[in-house]
């Protein structure tokens, strides 16, 4: 090759990282800005039980990219497109299921860089959960029909779940790390199986219904301290609570426009104090109850605020009591904090 042609290919380079670069950048300026200031829930005088925290789109939220950075094939600009399911680790990173770009964002605070996992693997990646202890993230993939179980370090495949029949449009998942169970929605199967850590079916929990204990597409799945498990009974506008062997407990919610009952119910969190925060994607907020299913406090409204919403979906409430929503067609995720009761 000339020195020409070695002159030509170096240009063509430049032009192509500089190209992604813009192109990531023009991606960026249609997301909604970052807000500043401080944003609590309810107002002044009432005492704040929820807090803004931050928010989580692409990234630039782990590491500035510099320019310079891009003529050597790093620091390009990656940012969420359909967010959807989330979670976060003990140490803080934060995990998004993207089902459009069909991977796993993973915004490493440890290593204050973006990384993926599934690429190549996932097809329509939903739901996620996640076992500290061994490193696993787990992946519902409703284009697949199946649920991938990652190492969240390097991605690859490293448990099969072996069941009877075949997932139907799995969605919601949560893991029970101290009893060792995993629970997959299954959901137009119309019902919840669960899994030993090894990822042997168990008895499976519920069927098509309107009846305590039945389901109309369940969705998002939730644990509190005791090990209840927690559905998002999508078409049922519900949630129904179960006991860690799967009998049921008690549910509550109704179809409706108002404070307190559903339009469409998503993601689902429970706190250390037992409140329920549940999603809606039709009234752009998530609400929050007690144990007992009263109506405590909404947030949200539609718009690109702090706060705001366009079509959420996922919520994780961690063990710090913060609090996970994926705003999907905002292409972010929120992150608040409830604020305990000084005593």
């Amino acid at each position: 090759m000339s020195r020409k042609d070695i002159h030509r290919s170096c240009l063509n380079l430049v032009t192509y990282f500089l190209l992604l670069f813009i192109l990531g950048c023009a991606a960026k300026s249609s997301l909604p800005a970052k807000p500043t200031g401080e944003y609590i829930w309810p107002p002044p005088p009432e005492t704040p039980r929820i807090k803004w925290l931050a928010q989580w789109s692409d990234s630039q939220d782990i590491k500035k990219v510099n320019p310079l950075d891009v003529l050597i094939g790093e620091g390009l600009l990656h940012v969420l497109f359909r967010p959807n399911g989330v979670v976060s680790d003990n140490a803080g990173n934060v995990y998004v299921a993207d089902s459009q770009l069909n991977k796993v964002f993973v915004f490493d605070l440890e290593k204050q860089s973006m990384r993926f996992l599934g690429e190549g693997t996932l097809k329509t990646p939903i739901g996620l959960a996640i076992d500290n202890k061994r490193g696993i993230i787990f992946v519902t993939d409703s284009g697949a029909d199946k649920v991938f179980c990652l190492d969240k370090n390097t991605g690859k495949v490293v448990m099969s779940l072996t069941t009877t029949g075949k997932f139907n449009n799995p969605s919601g998942i949560v893991y029970d790390e101290e009893r060792g169970r995993l629970y997959v929605s299954d959901t137009k199967n119309h019902m919840v199986r669960p899994f030993d850590k090894e990822g042997k079916a168990l008895i499976t929990i519920g069927k098509k219904g309107g009846g305590d204990g039945e389901f109309n597409s369940p969705s998002y799945l939730a644990l509190d301290r005791n090990g209840r498990l927690y559905v998002v009974d999508t078409f049922n506008s519900r949630v129904q609570i179960f006991d860690p062997e799967g009998k049921f407990v008690k549910q509550f919610g109704r179809m409706g426009d108002k404070p307190g009952s559903f339009s469409r119910p998503a993601g689902i969190g429970v706190d250390s104090e037992g409140h329920i925060y549940v999603v809606d994607t039709a009234f752009s907020n998530f609400q929050i109850f007690s144990e007992d299913g009263k109506l405590l406090l909404w947030i949200g409204k539609t718009g690109t605020g702090a706060g705001e919403f366009s079509l959420p979906t996922g919520m994780y409430v961690d063990s710090k009591d913060r609090i996970y929503v994926t705003d999907t067609f905002n292409r972010r995720v929120q992150v608040f904090q409830y604020l305990k009761e000084k005593k």
